[in-house]
């Protein structure tokens, strides 16, 4: 599942430097990113699922789901300003997991 979530972060590095012109390129991308993210976060619903338990589940569920959503919507409020800065190549660089560049 965590090859699943990186998966689209590679692609989008791959376009964002070849900046390709072919339609089923970009096309095929975007699929694999639709996979990707698609997989990895039915997976992290599931793992919510299992971990929502007792007395108060659909409490946790919701709670987590919140947490989860947050955790997508506020790196989004600062993403178009930090494009600009670092620009639209080096952003996506920069948006690689830190963890995989660091461990080399």
């Amino acid at each position: 599942m965590v090859c699943a979530m990186h998966l689209p972060n590679l692609v989008f590095v791959y376009v964002s430097q070849a900046l390709p012109q072919n339609v089923y390129l970009v096309n095929l991308c975007v699929a694999v990113e639709q996979f990707g993210y698609g997989f990895g976060f039915t997976a992290y619903t599931m793992f919510m699922l299992m971990v929502s338990e007792g007395e108060y589940k659909t409490v946790h569920y919701a709670l987590s789901t919140g947490i989860m959503a947050l955790g997508m919507m506020l790196p989004a409020m600062f993403s178009g300003w930090l494009q600009e800065q670092l620009g639209y190549q080096n952003y996506f660089l920069w948006s690689w997991p830190r963890r995989s560049r660091d461990s080399s």
